[in-house]
């Protein structure tokens, strides 16, 4: 096992590469987790949709209209101008406005009187804000309510019957959140964190096995090897179990450091939904120790090590959705290139898993497959790496056989 033992220790005696690209990344996953403030996941938050209202009639039915807009979300003061109107639509910055024409309450009165049809106020809706979209049918119900009353007879006045409908539409009940399933759902701390060190793992296990591996292929080792009683293949075999123990040493840091940390939020997760999730962790950090050792394998040399290994990541990492996530990207050719790539599977794992309530067989057989398919990655990425070593390790030996002759 001499080996096995020389390979750690080159893995230990590089602590610049160990604090960067495994201890520090993956502080900064949990930076990013935990910037992103979710709600508590045992209590109901309501949506405050932004909106606008546009009041041009300045009467007192146009004035209650406001007033039930303004109720239960948060609203933007807006200029009154196309100008206006038309950087507010595009910059999203009130999903739902309402103008109200000049006239609408007397328009509003005359058509109750005559049995005619209501006016209607102008709406700009964002097709994007479901709140938005379901605000046109509370301002219609409220019209309905001031209609019914000033036509009944209940109120008197257009002023009455805005205030009696005010009052109607006040009430409200109470909502508790009831979890139905194995699971609670996991943070979204978590889930940010877990996906953010899918970078952390692969470029922390890339870069250090890289290292090993280009130590152990340089021309003078690899002449010492050759001469040594010590066979090719269990030199390989003790240099492949240092790798797999630097891997296992990075994807245990990665997955305690975020169970300890976001240990409150997942209290009430099942224990299942966190051992799948750090079980498609760790086949994609097979991916990334195939994917060093075939860095290994193509060079000795410990800058292009670092310049290939934080290439491969950032560009896997943004190319699989870990960071942008592909639904911003749209239907492009680079949502296409993602599904040819590992880190779009393991994203995809997280997205499966935490999507599941019931972890029976038929729920888990598509997770199971995903992670399937990197174990694919890993095998087919390590074929090619075992190719290139044993092409060297050919050189190598005609190299020394031609020296020999030439010495005879």
């Amino acid at each position: 096992m001499q080996v096995f033992k020389a390979a750690l220790r080159v893995f230990a005696k590089h602590p610049i590469y160990i604090s960067i690209y495994i201890v520090y990344l993956g502080f900064m996953g949990l930076f990013i987790g935990t910037s992103n403030i979710d709600a508590p996941q045992d209590e109901f938050v309501e949506n405050r949709p932004s909106i606008a209202v546009i009041d041009r009639d300045g009467s007192d039915l146009s004035q209650g209209i406001a007033d039930f807009i303004g109720t239960g979300t948060t609203v933007v003061e807006l200029e009154d101008s196309r100008q206006a109107l038309q950087d507010a639509t595009a910059q999203s910055l009130a999903p739902y406005i309402a103008i109200i024409p000049e006239g609408f309450g007397e328009d509003f009165a005359r058509s109750l009187e005559n049995g005619g049809e209501a006016p209607l106020i102008d709406t700009i809706v964002s097709y994007e804000s479901i709140a938005a979209n379901m605000m046109n049918g509370r301002v219609n119900e409220y019209l309905d309510i001031v209609g019914t009353l000033m036509k009944s007879g209940a109120a008197n006045t257009e002023a009455e019957a805005v205030e009696m409908a005010a009052r109607s539409m006040e009430d409200s009940t109470d909502v508790t959140m009831v979890q139905l399933g194995e699971s609670v759902p996991i943070s979204q701390q978590y889930i940010l964190y877990m996906r953010f060190s899918g970078y952390t793992a692969m470029l922390g296990i890339i870069v250090c096995i890289a290292v090993v591996m280009g130590t152990f292929n340089r021309t003078e080792v690899k002449k010492r090897d050759l001469a040594s009683p010590v066979s090719a293949l269990s030199i390989s075999s003790q240099i492949a179990a240092a790798c797999v123990i630097i891997a296992l040493i990075t994807w245990a840091w990665v997955n305690v450091l975020g169970l300890v940390v976001f240990r409150d939020s997942l209290a009430a997760v099942s224990p299942i939904a966190l051992g799948l999730i750090a079980l498609a962790s760790l086949a994609f950090c097979t991916v990334a120790l195939s994917i060093g050792f075939l860095i290994g394998q193509l060079t000795t040399s410990e800058i292009v090590m670092n310049a290939a290994g934080n290439i491969t990541g950032l560009v896997l990492s943004f190319l699989g959705g870990l960071w942008v996530p592909l639904e911003y990207l749209g239907a492009s050719a680079i949502v296409t290139v993602a599904r040819f790539t590992p880190t779009f599977y393991y994203g995809n794992a997280i997205d499966q898993i935490t999507s599941l309530r019931d972890f029976s067989a038929t729920n888990l057989a598509p997770v199971f497959g995903t992670m399937g398919i990197m174990l694919l990655f890993t095998a087919a990425i390590f074929a090619i790496a075992l190719a290139i070593g044993r092409l060297r390790i050919r050189s190598a030996e005609a190299g020394g056989n031609a020296a020999a002759q030439a010495a005879h």
